[in-house]
């Protein structure tokens, strides 16, 4: 087995019992293979039971890759998908956060569930990270941000031990959707493991969906990539004739230069807000609507409103002394008193339009339509970038709610 096989490990730190032994569990696993297999974890030794591909019978006719650098945006679209797609394995890439570390909390939000101790387990692979990683001044909150993803956004105590790096990451993939007829691919991160695991599953890519805009369309931000696409141009580059000749779809929301760093964001702010999550609050005074209580909805919401003290985790002049909990990744008032800048619905809205296309249009620029045609925003309701922006936060309390289920 290769050493890299540890990326991909379910239920960490059980103790196993018979080394070598492969079992076989379509009750927890989803028809999943285990094996156990000692791995080294920090200074000592652990036995796990470790993904080794789906077995036989369970062939899929469709299923999906989620290629993320897990950011807040990303904590908050992975239950959107795998509500109402099956994941057939969810790649970690360099960008907001390291692969190595974000494996682990990406595993504990979606695999470790209190109240859903046997469901299905979603393979977590450790994917692609640059030989040298950049630069980070022209992203001084990133530091910050690392250390409360790492954390899963402050639903776990501690940082979990980064799990091992391999360079056989890309059959890792193509392992994960062998059993899969067609495959689907959202990228929300960097395309540092795409370009690497695509050659050797093209042949069963139907389409690929990314956040952002490609480089040339200048439609909605001129002469500006996504962070996706700078933190490592090199790959964006690359990746640009590949999914050319692919069926993909970019996925952008509309941006307004007052939105940025606002306590209160105008209504035409395309934002998370509180009433999403929590639910809003009734006649009666009680909260109705929001993220259930139960199974992953009610894990994704302990990880965007807990009590993590993350003061310490501020790194510029700027922000330390500034208070911090877990609204200051994601909700708009704590982000402009905490770490500052704005917090949109990026990945989340294109892990929507991987759940309902059809909710999305060509963006055309207004005065210059010859400039557009490049790639999908949602469709105004009734002309209103206010309506739609609540129109898009229903959808993602309601397909992330149905993660209740994973698929």
């Amino acid at each position: 087995m290769e050493a890299g096989a540890a990326t991909n490990a379910i239920h960490q730190g059980q103790r196993c019992h018979t080394l070598g032994k492969v079992i076989t569990s379509g009750r927890a696993t989803d028809g999943m293979r285990l094996r156990c297999t000692s791995v080294q974890r920090g200074a000592g030794e652990a036995l796990v039971w470790q993904y080794h591909g789906p077995t036989k019978g369970t062939a899929r006719k469709s299923c999906v890759i989620l290629d993320n650098d897990f950011d807040i945006d990303d904590l908050m679209a992975i239950p959107v998908v795998l509500g109402s797609k099956h994941v057939a394995a969810i790649v970690q890439s360099e960008g907001y956060t390291t692969p190595a570390h974000a494996a682990p909390a990406v595993d504990r939000l979606v695999n470790h569930i209190p109240d859903r101790p046997r469901g299905r387990q979603v393979p977590i692979i450790v994917g692609g990270a640059q030989a040298t990683s950049p630069d980070l001044t022209p992203w001084p909150w990133l530091p910050f941000f690392r250390s409360m993803m790492n954390r899963s956004n402050g639903l776990l105590k501690s940082v979990p031990a980064p799990w091992p790096t391999s360079g056989h990451y890309k059959h890792q993939v193509a392992r994960s959707v062998a059993h899969c007829e067609s495959v689907s691919i959202l990228i929300i991160g960097t395309y540092t493991s795409f370009n690497n695991y695509l050659p050797l599953i093209k042949q069963k890519v139907d389409r690929v969906v990314v956040m952002g805009q490609a480089i040339g369309d200048h439609s909605r931000t001129q002469g500006r990539e996504s962070f996706n696409c700078r933190y490592d141009l090199d790959a964006c580059r690359s990746a640009m004739p590949m999914l050319a000749r692919l069926k993909t779809y970019f996925v952008e929301i509309p941006r307004f230069d007052d939105c940025h760093d606002k306590v209160q964001p105008p209504t035409h702010c395309y934002t998370p807000n509180e009433a999403m999550v929590t639910g809003r609050r009734a006649a009666t005074g009680s909260r109705v609507g929001g993220l259930r209580r139960h199974g992953l909805p009610g894990h994704l919401r302990s990880a965007l409103v807990n009590k993590i003290a993350c003061s310490a985790f501020y790194t510029t002049p700027a922000t330390k002394g500034r208070p911090c909990s877990s609204r200051s990744t994601w909700e708009p008032g704590a982000v402009a008193k905490g770490p500052g800048g704005e917090m949109l619905l990026w990945d989340q809205t294109a892990a929507m339009f991987l759940v309902q296309p059809q909710a999305f249009s060509l963006y055309y620029p207004p005065g210059h339509p010859e400039l557009g045609g490049k790639h999908y925003e949602p469709t105004l309701v009734n002309g209103s970038d206010a309506q739609t922006v609540q129109k898009l936060r229903r959808m993602w309390t309601r397909f992330s709610n149905w993660s209740a289920r994973i698929r």
